[in-house]
């Protein structure tokens, strides 16, 4: 009994305590993945550590949209989920990053296991709430994007500066984005209804800037992500004070095993 007792603890997927991450030393770096490891591709982020009890990404020139990819760090959490992560998106000199398109925030994944050299296109499922800088340097927003076998819908809102929190709760097919700064009301920014997803999902952090400085790879995705971009333009770092997992109740039979 006692030997069965301890297989079943084993085969229980980590949750809450076990996922949740307040980046109090460099050791938490370990207990994440990293996409590029996971799947086989070059890495995109100029650096990724735990500094002063907060972990930060800055990526080199990236983007995740369609086919293309960028920095993302994660974990993989079967059934429903509710996932908070503190962050804030600024600038190499400023408060916030000086090249479009340059956001960063929480993101759902369906793994992939094709690598760089066993590529297919049409693949890519995920979504995302990200803040930063879109298309007009200046004016933070907010963007939600949903990614359907590569093709992805975006919409976009106004946002400010400075820490904030970000959260996607998981329920049957539902994905419900919200956000709320220090001191005010969550948020809802958007709900996606995603059936085509599986039970276990990565969720993590991404960080994406300078994708209008890659014209010339838009329209090759596979170059695009087997190239790290170091001669491009970039300017966004990504830090997160916390990030905390919840389990929400499931609705019975609501997800795709």
């Amino acid at each position: 009994m006692k030997r069965i007792l301890i297989l079943l603890l084993l085969t229980v997927p980590l949750f809450a305590d076990d996922l949740s991450d307040e980046f109090a030393t460099a050791d938490s770096l370990a207990k994440w993945s990293r996409f590029e490891t996971a799947e086989g591709w070059p890495d995109m982020a100029k650096r990724v550590a735990v500094d002063d009890g907060k972990l930060v990404v800055e990526p080199w020139t990236s983007g995740w949209y369609a086919e293309f990819h960028a920095p993302f760090l994660f974990r993989e959490v079967s059934g429903a989920f509710d996932v908070t992560a503190r962050v804030r998106v600024r600038g190499k000199k400023s408060d916030l990053p000086d090249e479009p398109w340059s956001l960063a925030g929480l993101m759902v994944r369906e793994a992939r296991p094709n690598s760089a050299k066993t590529w297919e296109p049409r693949a890519e499922n995920w979504l995302f709430l990200t803040t930063g800088i879109a298309f007009e340097t200046g004016k933070p927003v907010f963007e939600t994007k949903t990614t359907v076998n590569s093709r992805s819908n975006l919409k976009l809102a106004p946002a400010r500066s400075g820490w904030i929190e970000l959260r996607i709760v998981r329920s049957g097919p539902n994905f419900t984005l919200m956000s709320r700064y220090d001191g005010e009301e969550w948020q809802t920014r958007e709900t996606f209804f995603r059936s085509d997803l599986p039970r276990t999902l990565q969720v993590g952090v991404n960080a994406y800037t300078g994708w209008n400085s890659a014209q010339d790879l838009q329209n090759d995705p596979q170059k695009f992500n087997t190239t790290i971009l170091k001669d491009r333009r970039a300017d966004a770092i990504l830090e997160v004070d916390w990030i905390r997992f919840a389990k929400p109740a499931e609705p019975q039979g609501a997800i795709r095993r």
